[in-house]
């Protein structure tokens, strides 16, 4: 009996956060305000941020021109190799590189397989039709994400509610 209630009040205090270390140099931060929060680097192994910071990649960073001074750019490089998916060895790093393809360099957190899994069973209306989120890859829309909190429990759909036992719904 006393194993049996040790194995419930495990299996409820387990948590499934998925948090990592936030970015907090303010240098790192100003280069990519512009356009989007600073990616914890958990979320993409070191050869994935090494081409990223390649100067044809900045020249087309997913569709706009990154210029960074060469300062900046090894403070990037720098965090981003230190702690990256397959340096870090924290469980949700340990998923994220299982799920990686063996024969290419993922560039868009948003397409990780482990980090499309999480999100697989949300309405397309939730994200891309939602004028509050527009895009898997806006993070902080319904994560604490500048923060590197992604709590399933903390997660707040702008528009929807969760449900405790049926899923989502509009507002």
């Amino acid at each position: 009996m006393k194993r049996a209630i040790l194995g419930i009040v495990a299996l409820l205090s387990t948590s499934s956060a998925f948090e990592v270390a936030p970015v907090t140099d303010e240098s790192m931060k100003s280069g990519c305000v512009d356009c989007h929060f600073v990616y914890q680097a958990e979320f993409l192994p070191k050869a994935s941020w090494e081409k990223m910071f390649e100067e044809e990649e900045l020249a087309d960073h997913f569709g706009d021109k990154v210029e960074l001074s060469s300062g900046l750019k090894s403070k990037f490089l720098a965090y981003y190799l230190e702690n990256a998916s397959d340096v870090k060895n924290i469980k949700v790093t340990r998923k994220i590189n299982r799920s990686l393809p063996k024969n290419r360099t993922l560039l868009r957190v948003s397409k990780v397989p482990y980090i499309m899994s999480q999100h697989e069973d949300l309405d397309r209306e939730m994200f891309i039709d939602n004028p509050k989120v527009k895009s898997y890859a806006n993070c902080n829309a319904c994560h604490n994400a500048e923060d590197g909190e992604y709590d399933e429990d903390d997660v707040d759909v702008p528009g929807w509610e969760k449900g405790f036992f049926f899923g989502w719904s509009r507002k």
